[in-house]
């Protein structure tokens, strides 16, 4: 739900989805509500648990996410950020909102969604955002576009005036918007 072009509620069913703070062979069911956390449950039982983002320092979920198909995001760029920033693992490579889950949980600590170099004017649409940026917002993380703009969701279906999307834990957000505008002025 958007109001005013803030998102007030989301939801993310993830059928295929299970993490460690809700293993289940069902799938997991992520609601925000704005101000008032994010939880996840299980598909079949609906118990609901609070959910947060990953700290820094934890090397085991320190790393990040990003679509499986190139054409979604710039892999080659999207290494070298999550690099720049001290993640050695490789990336998981999910598609959906499922990635906004896995953040939000606290199994990576990025996701980057940069560009394609085959499509540089593309811009996101809303549908595939809202509800992933409510829920790893109320789980204490932070998302903006790759120049640190917040999502405008207020426009169209599109957003028309944001390029790429950067969502993290929070703690590592200004380290990757440096490391991208250093990018792009090398």
């Amino acid at each position: 739900m958007i109001e005013d072009g803030e998102v007030k509620v989301g939801a993310l069913a993830c059928p295929a989805l299970s993490v460690a703070t809700c293993p289940s062979e069902s799938g997991s069911l992520l609601v925000a509500v704005r101000g008032q956390g994010a939880t996840i449950a299980p598909l079949a039982t609906g118990e609901a648990q609070s959910i947060r983002v990953v700290r820094s320092d934890d090397a085991d979920n320190f790393r990040f996410v990003e679509s499986v198909e190139s054409g979604h995001g710039d892999h080659t760029q999207q290494e070298a950020i999550a690099k720049a920033i001290g993640i050695t693992a490789d990336s998981l490579r999910m598609d959906s909102q499922a990635k906004y889950a896995v953040v939000a949980c606290g199994q990576a600590a990025l996701y980057l969604r940069l560009p394609s170099p085959k499509t540089p004017d593309y811009r996101e649409k809303i549908w595939d955002h809202a509800a992933g940026v409510i829920v790893v917002e109320e789980a204490g993380g932070k998302v903006t576009d790759m120049h640190g703009k917040p999502l405008n969701f207020s426009l169209d279906y599109q957003l028309t005036e944001n390029q790429g999307v950067v969502v993290s834990n929070g703690d590592c957000h200004e380290q990757v918007l440096t490391a991208l505008k250093q990018k792009v002025e090398a």
